[in-house]
């Protein structure tokens, strides 16, 4: 069910089968909207690459039109998403027809509470199991607002609320997000040994318990470009035993911690569809200062910068290639082990790597893929 609320289609149709090679311009005439009965019109507009009024190049239009599809898609608003043409003399008119998605997504989920499903697979213990259910809400207010709701039980404990509304400003290039979040576990990592975890549990009562919130600032620079800065508050406490384990954990502060941490990340997306990309290019640069110096016993301090880049080609009709780098810096030679993430964490993984975890300040990976496709795309 999931999968076919979420697959897409795309189809590009024009009424002038034929267009002449000589490179003469089109006059946007109108723009139509179709099919978006929750979704304000301006949404849409904002993705649009013309106005009315404009000129295209006869020549560049297919490639203007298709553009306009994978924009509008990629709001992730709608299920299908057609463009159809019509051209008079030197006019042409464009339709954007759309098929609106579910938008509320009240999903209940059973996950491991490993890193992978390759190191959980070792021990196969059940009870690290964790329930719950995570309610989004994707066009609140037919904005493309956002609304997440999350209550996590079992082998640990999470709630989580985070609202986010892109656009508040008449030109739609500002936004803001907000976040909050409390969460405890009976069982977490404080070390490494061979590049391998060492836990610490305690099956009576929890081993950490952590409390964040913040707010973001957002701006979006044309249609592919977007910049983010948020800024965040933590404190998190653990039992003195863990501490004593690793007394680097919260680098040499005794049993708890908190500080400020400020982010800026940097976009740049020109991908065909963002959810399962086949074609195109995608950047991303994230710099982030852990601890502010502005709280009482802020002592934590530290800079990191993180790189990504990604190109997507289509190699024939059925095969495709991918590449993608990623790489991390750190200012700092000592970190406290509780922020410190290598290799081996979140997305940051090697293939067949997955048993094992390399802390350290610095790191990059390369990784490729090939991919061929067995079912055609139908509308």
């Amino acid at each position: 069910l999931l999968l076919l609320c979420f697959s897409f289609s795309f189809q590009l149709s024009a009424q002038e089968t034929s267009l002449p090679t000589n490179d003469t311009l089109l006059v946007v005439n109108s723009i139509s909207l179709n099919g978006n009965k929750r979704t304000k019109e301006k949404i849409i507009y904002r993705e649009i690459p013309f106005y009315l009024g404009d000129t295209i190049s006869r020549n560049n239009l297919a490639h203007i039109i298709e553009r306009t599809q994978f924009n509008v898609f990629n709001t992730l608003l709608f299920t299908i998403v057609t463009v159809d043409t019509v051209i008079t003399r030197n006019k042409v008119d464009v339709t954007i027809n759309m098929q609106e998605r579910w938008y509320i997504w009240p999903v209940p989920f059973v996950q491991i509470a490993e890193r992978n499903f390759n190191a959980w697979w070792q021990n196969k213990d059940f009870s690290r199991l964790d329930y719950g259910i995570m309610t989004t809400h994707y066009n609140f207010r037919g904005r493309k607002e956002k609304l997440i709701g999350l209550i996590r039980l079992g082998f640990n404990t999470q709630f989580r609320l985070t609202y986010e509304i892109p656009y508040i400003n008449k030109k739609q290039t500002l936004g803001l997000s907000f976040t909050s979040g409390y969460s405890q576990h009976k069982e977490i990592w404080y070390s490494a040994e061979e590049n391998k975890q060492l836990f610490y549990k305690d099956t009576k009562r929890h081993v950490r318990q952590e409390i964040d919130g913040g707010a973001g600032l957002l701006y979006r620079h044309g249609l592919y470009f977007r910049h983010r800065l948020d800024v965040m508050y933590y404190h998190a406490n653990v039992q003195d035993t863990l501490a004593k384990l690793n007394p680097d954990y919260f680098a040499g502060h005794g049993n708890k911690t908190q500080y400020l941490t400020a982010a800026y990340t940097f976009e740049y997306d020109f991908r065909d569809v963002k959810v399962y990309p086949l074609k195109g290019h995608y950047a991303e640069v994230v710099l982030t200062k852990y601890g502010l110096g502005i709280l009482n016993n802020e002592k934590t301090d530290m800079l990191t910068a993180e790189l990504s880049f990604k190109k997507f080609w289509e190699l024939s009709k059925n095969f495709y290639f991918s590449s993608g780098l990623k790489a991390k810096i750190s200012n700092r030679s000592f970190q406290p082990y509780y922020i410190q993430r290598g290799l081996g964490y979140m997305e940051d993984f090697v293939r067949s790597y997955e048993y094992y975890v390399i802390d350290g300040r610095h790191y990059a990976y390369f990784k490729s893929e090939l991919k061929y496709a067995l079912v055609s795309t139908r509308l």
